[in-house]
């Protein structure tokens, strides 16, 4: 007996064609070119209900922000509640009864030495704040980012993220301050084995012995901006020599270390944050996405003594930072995280997902790399596996071929990404991942024919 729906008839349907036809003619035409074929009427659990009916699985969790599945009345009546009786209001001005004790629980869930918490409406105003905390904490310019990090499509998030060239088009030369140096990724190290003599990790030598003596004067660093897992960028976790390595980087020159927790945080590595996965100790991290339990928008800047209390004459966030809507269901998520015990089911869809795709490796040419961290999927496709060129022409098929299925993947700019609901069931999660792996099978058939 399937656990799944039955596969959609087609993708557009009638009534979504007729639709994403209108939709051509008003909107932006980048946005409707990176839209799923189908226009939705409703979302519930780990299913989406297209306009004609026909049913998807969603694997995609709105990018990681909608952790617990469409629609908990447990998360959705708290934030209904709030509305009604307390409407919107700027948390910058009028502070409310539900900011503190979110801000408290936050921290008590966070990493030692995380003391202070700023207010934001999202991921990418908390990855604002932090930058311009960073500097103003140090008194120091330069920022530190990472090849393939994405912290956001503002002019300053675009510019501190790498992800792929096409994101930070234009912005370049608009925001200065940002250095980027290669994501300690295993599958595509340039650098092969450690020097002797020096940190035990090639990627940390590297930025110590050629950015810190060619381009940049340590002194002027104020840190290091970094995502613990890259996420839209290709779920790649950096191997154990480098965190002690960048860590102890930081200590010695005085840069402030902060952790970019948007995608990553409230459980979606197994752990409530990807930090706790290594022991990692930030001096900042940020917060969005998940936060809200996927039914408001919110995010949070954290931070130590020295990074966020030593001053107050910045002014951070937007007027709809920490809505009370947003406060009482984020509180409302996190009671959920815990009593519902959503940590282990997602170390379960963990070893689900490295069941059936991590052999892929073996099992088909075309795949280079299966990474896999709790409910975060990243596969590889190559034309080779010697050069590791990239086929992204095959990963946009096999994404194809799963709405064919009646499955949500993400087509990123390196792999294809999988992050299904944290509390969706093993069995059912396993029966898509079958789909999955026949659309791969499909696409490879088709381009070696």
């Amino acid at each position: 007996m399937t656990l799944l729906p039955p596969v959609p008839t087609a993708a557009p349907g009638p009534r979504s064609a007729e639709l994403l036809a209108g939709y051509d003619k008003i909107f932006y035409p980048g946005l409707i070119g990176e839209g799923y074929p189908f226009v939705a009427r409703s979302r519930s659990g780990w299913t989406v209900t297209d306009v004609d009916g026909q049913v998807f699985v969603d694997l995609v969790s709105s990018s990681a922000s909608v952790p617990m599945g469409a629609g908990r009345a447990e998360i959705v009546e708290p934030a209904a509640a709030a509305l009604r009786s307390f409407g919107n209001e700027d948390s910058h001005a009028v502070f409310h009864e539900w900011m503190l004790p979110l801000a408290q629980r936050v921290l008590s869930l966070a990493p030692e030495g995380l003391t202070r918490v700023d207010i934001s409406l999202n991921g990418t105003e908390s990855v604002e704040t932090a930058v311009r905390v960073m500097r103003r904490a140090t008194g120091r310019p330069v920022i530190i980012g990472f090849f393939g990090a994405y912290h956001g499509e503002t002019t300053t998030t675009a510019s501190l993220g790498a992800e792929q060239h096409e994101i930070g088009r234009e912005l370049r030369g608009l925001a200065s301050g940002f250095v980027h140096v290669p994501y300690p990724n295993a599958y595509r190290n340039p650098f092969g084995e450690p020097r002797r003599g020096g940190t035990g990790d090639p990627w940390v030598d590297y930025l110590r012995d050629h950015v810190l003596f060619h381009l940049v004067d340590p002194s002027e660093v104020a840190g290091v901006i970094i995502e613990p897992i890259l996420g839209s960028g290709g779920v790649i976790s950096p191997p154990d020599t480098f965190w002690p390595a960048l860590t102890e980087l930081c200590r010695e020159y005085g840069w402030l270390f902060c952790l970019d927790e948007v995608k990553t945080g409230f459980g979606r590595t197994g752990e409530v944050f990807a930090a706790d996965l290594w022991g990692l100790q930030p001096d900042l991290m940020c917060l969005g996405k998940a936060m809200g339990g996927g039914v408001m928008p919110i995010g949070a800047l954290l931070g130590t003594e020295r990074a966020l209390g030593g001053f107050g004459d910045l002014s951070t966030g937007s007027t709809w930072s920490w809505l009370p809507a947003a406060c009482a269901a984020s509180l409302a998520y996190l009671d959920l995280l815990e009593r519902e015990d959503v940590l282990s089911n997602v170390r379960a869809l963990h070893q689900v997902a490295v069941d059936l795709l991590v052999p892929l490796v073996d099992t088909i040419t075309a795949v280079g790399d299966v990474r896999v961290q709790g409910g975060f999927v990243g596969i590889e496709f190559v034309k080779d596996k010697a050069t590791k060129e990239r086929d992204l022409d095959l990963q946009d098929a096999v994404a194809e071929g799963c709405i064919k299925r009646g499955v949500l993947v993400v087509a990123s700019t390196t792999s294809l990404n999988i992050q299904p609901s944290l509390v969706m069931p093993p069995d059912a999660y396993a029966e898509a991942l079958g789909r999955v792996l026949e659309a791969v099978q499909e696409a490879v058939d088709e381009a070696t024919r």
